[in-house]
Order: structure tokens, then sequence, then C-alpha cells
């Protein structure tokens, strides 16, 4: 035992280590940025982010709308208007951010900055015969955010600096996995002098989430552990489902759609921010557009004392009712949109994972195939009689899961590559560049892999013209 516990405090050691070294992405607060709204400002300024890397790939400054403003919105525009031919495919892969309290130099308006530190990938082809080349350069970067109409935070300037190539991240990494095979070399020898103890048979919950899982393959929570089991498992893309006690819940909430549609919003809150509280007076009003406020509430109230109280448990227990706010629980719940979104997040940065990291990655890809939410539109056309308030906020949703799903894919692959299983890698790619057949960078990691499995042709039938 005396080994086994030093061999934990060990690995402990060595993980904390590893992380303070910058291996995945780390989010710090500054004096006066509290949780809720440091989440907010790092989702908003990773989707921000994201729109930029649109817009300077694809030449398009009008993807820019709605995501930055004033001299960030000029300056990147000014870049998009310099470039002559087929821009470059670019990609920024956040290592850490820090949220405080800070003034801009040169609009003193803006008083909340983000500093990142990161990495911009940048794929580029030089012509049909040529294959296409990568380049990863490291940087830092200083965005002062503002808050629009909306709600949301926009970037509104930003300066950047290239930094020189760090090796610390790998050497950290290679640490880390040393420090992991000494741990696991010893426990080996503990556990062949330990008495094999017969393992008991799943019962109750854990047997009905295995029954679940059996019964529709894709997703399970993320490294899931006996003594937390989730409750219920919400999967989202292609369709809801809702599983609890080896029942899937979801059709429940067909037969009243104005309740359907305010557990979906708070569902699709959540995603977006773990924290978030909607008032009730938003989802009143996102409910019922064209009534008046008092009808707006009245429509609500009714939701809450008898809709959801109409509701299965599995449904109605999602829901927390407050005086002011409502929000959809989290705990003892596992929802395959934010395991994608942490998984995501916690690999931002890396350029290979390990076979376990690769693995729990796949696992999280499997389960995030296909439209998220595609039943949201209807379900709140019902609802709001036709005249739908929440388009942008799923369009945004959709497009940050696919984006950060085409990143993890991209990571996997390459990780695949690097190892020598070229066709798993392909089976990956091939699935991705279907889904976004305009992006460069998917179809030089397919070539790459084509290339690797021998499969000449294919990979010069991918090249661009």
């Amino acid at each position: 035992m005396l080994v086994v516990g030093l061999s934990a405090l060990f690995l402990a050691a060595v993980i904390v280590a590893t992380a303070v070294l910058g291996l995945g992405l780390r989010t710090t607060y500054g004096s006066g940025i509290d949780s809720r709204l440091g989440s907010q400002l790092q989702l908003d300024f990773l989707f921000d982010q994201d729109a930029e890397a649109g817009a300077l790939s694809k030449g398009d400054p009008s993807l820019l709308s709605g995501r930055l403003t004033g001299n960030a919105l000029q300056d990147v525009s000014q870049r998009i208007s310099a470039t002559s031919g087929s821009p470059p495919t670019r990609s920024f892969q956040a290592g850490s951010l820090n949220i405080l309290k800070a003034q801009d130099p040169i609009d003193p308006t803006l008083v909340i900055e983000v500093q990142e530190d990161g990495t911009e990938t940048v794929t580029s082809s030089a012509g049909p015969d040529s294959a296409p080349t990568e380049q990863s350069i490291g940087f830092h970067g200083d965005y002062w955010m503002r808050k629009d109409a909306s709600g949301r935070y926009l970037i509104a300037d930003q300066k950047i600096q290239n930094l020189p190539t760090s090796n610390l991240p790998a050497i950290a990494l290679i640490a880390a996995a040393t420090a992991w095979i000494a741990v696991a070399a010893s426990l080996a020898v503990v556990r062949r002098r330990a008495r094999p103890t017969p393992m008991a048979a799943a019962t109750g919950l854990a047997a009905a989430v295995s029954a679940t899982l059996g019964a529709k393959p894709g997703y399970e929570p993320i490294d899931p552990l006996p003594a937390s089991t989730p409750e219920v498992l919400v999967r989202t893309f292609a369709g809801l489902h809702v599983h609890n006690d080896g029942k899937d819940w979801a059709a429940a909430l067909s037969a009243r759609p104005v309740t359907a549609f305010v557990w979906l919003r708070l569902l699709v809150a959540a995603i977006r921010d773990p924290l978030a509280r909607p008032t009730r007076e938003d989802l009143g009003r996102q409910a019922s557009p064209g009534l008046d406020r008092e009808t707006q509430l009245k429509r609500l109230r009714n939701v809450i004392y008898q809709g959801l109280r109409e509701l299965p448990p599995a449904l109605s227990g999602r829901i927390l009712v407050e005086t002011q706010t409502m929000s959809f629980k989290l705990e003892g719940c596992a929802v395959d949109a934010i395991d994608l979104l942490n998984v995501s997040a916690e690999y931002a940065g890396r350029r290979r994972l390990s076979d376990s990291q690769s693995a729990r990655a796949r696992r999280v890809l499997d389960a995030s195939q296909g439209p998220f939410l595609p039943e949201f539109e209807s379900v709140e056309d019902l609802a709001t009689d036709h005249h739908p308030t929440c388009t942008v906020l799923i369009q945004e949703i959709r497009e940050l899961l696919t984006t950060k799903r085409i990143e993890l894919t991209i990571l996997v692959a390459d990780s695949l590559i690097s190892g020598h299983q070229p066709d798993q890698a392909i089976a990956l790619l091939e699935r991705a560049h279907r889904e976004r057949p305009e992006r460069a960078d998917l179809r030089a990691r397919l070539a790459a892999a084509y290339q690797s499995a021998g499969r000449e042709a294919e990979a010069a039938a991918i090249q661009p013209n």
C-alpha cells in the first residue's frame, strides 16, 4: 500500500507540473472578473477568434460581422484586403487565457482585456503539384472586449506579437510520459503480488446505464467512474435523447411545445455557459415574442407550475426554477456537447495525443456526429407561433461545435498518422472532409493520410486543381 500511495502522489505531482508547464487550455481571472463573467468572456472570445480565423482563411470580411468591432474589425479587414490570391487556412489554438480588468491604451472606453498565449496554424499550398505546407506560430495576444446590445462580448481591439518556438510543452509531455511509465511499472509489480478479487456484477443504476449505452453505441460520459455515474445522459447530436433508468424520455417533450422550447433553451444556455441563469423575463419574451409582457410571464408561469410538473422526473428534474431566473442543472448529468467542448479545450494547443487520450477523443467524436439538436427550429416555430427568437444563438452553437469537432478530428488524425495508423486516420478525416469540404487543412491532412497508406491516386484526387 505504501508503494501505491507514493506512486499516486508522484503521479499527481507529475500531472500538476505538466499542467503548469502549459499542456492544455488554462484560464485565470484577474481582480473584478468573477467565474460567471469570466466563463462568458472566455466562450465569447473563442467564438470571436474562430470567426477571425474563418474570415482570414476564406478572405471574407463578412464573417466578422457580430464578432469583431472597432479597431480589431478594421485591422483584420485590411489584412484580408491586402491578401492576393488564395489565402492560406488559419486556425488558432489557445494555450492559456488571462481575463482581467485593464484599460485599452488606445481606447479608454474598453476596460476588459483577454491575454492569450497560443498557437496559430497556417496551412498553404504552392500549387496543384505541390504538397501543402503547415507552419505553427506561437503568439501572445492582448485583446480588449466590448459588450454589444445582445449581451455578447466582441473583440474591439487587439495587439498580437509572435513568439519564438518553445520546446517546453513537448519536453514536459515526454517527462510526464516517462514518469507515467515508471509509476505504471511499480503498480504492475504490486498488482502481481496482490491476491485477485472477483469483480461484482453491475447492478442498479450502473447496469441500467450499461444497458442504455449498449443499445445506443457511441456515447458514454467522459472517463466515467462507478462512484460518479451520471443519473441522466443527454445526447444532442442527430436528435435529442434523454436516457435515465434504461429509458429515453425525450419524446415526452413532444406534446408540450412551449415547455419543450424552454427546456431546450435552458439546455443550450448551459452548453454555451454551464453557469448560465437566464432570467424568467427573457425566457418569457423568447417563448412568446408576439405577446405583451404580462402574457409572456403568465405563459412562462404555466410552464413552471404545470408543464414542468407534468414531465417525467428525468426531464423536470433538470430544470432549476428561482425567483427571477431559471437554469439547467448539470449535476448528475452528462451532456455530449459539453463533453466535446471540454475535451477540445483540454487538448487545445497539443500537437499529439497519447493512445489513451486519442481513444478518449475518438469516443467523444463518435458521440458528436450529426447535426446539433435538429429539432430545435421546429419546436421553436410551434412555441413562438412562427416568430423564432433564437436563430442566431443556435447557429452560433452549431458552428462552434462543428469547429471544435473538426479541430479535435485533426488532432486525433495527426496522432494516428504519427503512430503509423493511417487507415484509422483516413476514416476520421473522410467524415470531417464530407462535412467541411472547403477546408484546405482537412484536405491536406487527408492527402497525407492517403499517402501514408500508399493510396497515391486518392491523395492526388483531393489536391487543389
